[in-house]
């Protein structure tokens, strides 16, 4: 699944995939010194949670955007992984165009000012 999607990302113009990791642990490291201006993961990591991943990313980078996938209780897993301070979620079932443009939307939306400032 994970080797689709890198080719649909790679795929866009303006999309580069510059980084992959296994577990939260390798992929806060390789984020923390790769400085994406997107994270996309999912919630089952080999041997982590990416929900865990994610309350570290946003208790380190509030601002970073972060996109939740699964396979698995789409709806229940949408659920925790906006309460883990997800930007975006998107269900692996929903396909590879679906994911593009969520890429897309939720970087979109980083870039806009902030109406509550």
């Amino acid at each position: 699944m994970r080797r689709s999607l890198v080719e649909a990302i790679e795929r866009e113009t303006d999309l580069t995939v510059c980084g992959q990791a296994e577990d939260a642990q390798e992929a806060l490291a390789a984020i923390m010194s790769i400085k994406p201006d997107i994270v996309l993961t999912d919630i089952e990591l080999k041997s982590s949670s990416g929900l865990d991943l994610i309350k570290s990313l946003r208790a380190q980078t509030p601002m970073l955007p972060i996109i939740a996938t699964t396979m698995f209780d789409g709806l229940q897993n949408e659920r925790l992984a906006w309460a883990a301070g997800a930007s975006g979620f998107v269900s692996k079932d929903d396909g590879p165009e679906k994911m593009i443009a969520t890429v897309h939307d939720v970087l979109r939306k980083s870039k806009e000012p902030n109406e509550s400032a």
